[in-house]
């Protein structure tokens, strides 16, 4: 599969059970299947941290991207919630979600201010999230 923010290989990374398509060595995002997202929990997103913490190429985020398991697809923009701070891009076909090197923490900050509950897989990244903040110098 090809990324769709830097056009380099996605390559499959396992993450806490899970293997997930990852821009590994590229800009940093990760690719997520539809029934992907569900079933992160806190151990696949403390391994997937340090991918989005670590772009190797820069990325235009205005450019329109081609899903990449339907590569005739663009995906659709979108804010992560209504707070309109992180900005997503998913599949209307497929439903896969793409998220840009950086976006996890934006979301991971926009859930812990957060009014509302978020679903549940933020629950869980929020956690490893903090767990790894922690441990850093």
């Amino acid at each position: 599969m090809k990324c769709p923010a830097c056009k380099g290989p996605l390559r499959e990374k396992g993450a806490g059970g899970m293997t997930l398509d990852i821009c590994y060595g590229g800009c940093g995002g990760i690719w997520f299947d539809p029934t992907e997202l569900e079933r992160v929990d806190a151990r696949a997103a403390t391994s997937l941290h340090t991918v989005w913490q670590a772009p190797h190429k820069p990325v235009v985020l205005t450019e329109p991207r081609r899903c990449p398991r339907c590569p005739e697809q663009v995906l659709d923009r979108r804010w992560f919630s209504a707070a309109e701070k992180v900005e997503i891009d998913q599949c209307p076909k497929c439903g896969g979600l793409w998220l840009d090197a950086g976006e996890f923490t934006r979301i991971y900050e926009e859930i812990k201010v957060a009014k509302v509950s978020p679903p549940g897989w933020a629950v869980a990244v929020a956690q490893a999230a903090a767990v790894i903040k922690l441990k850093s110098p």
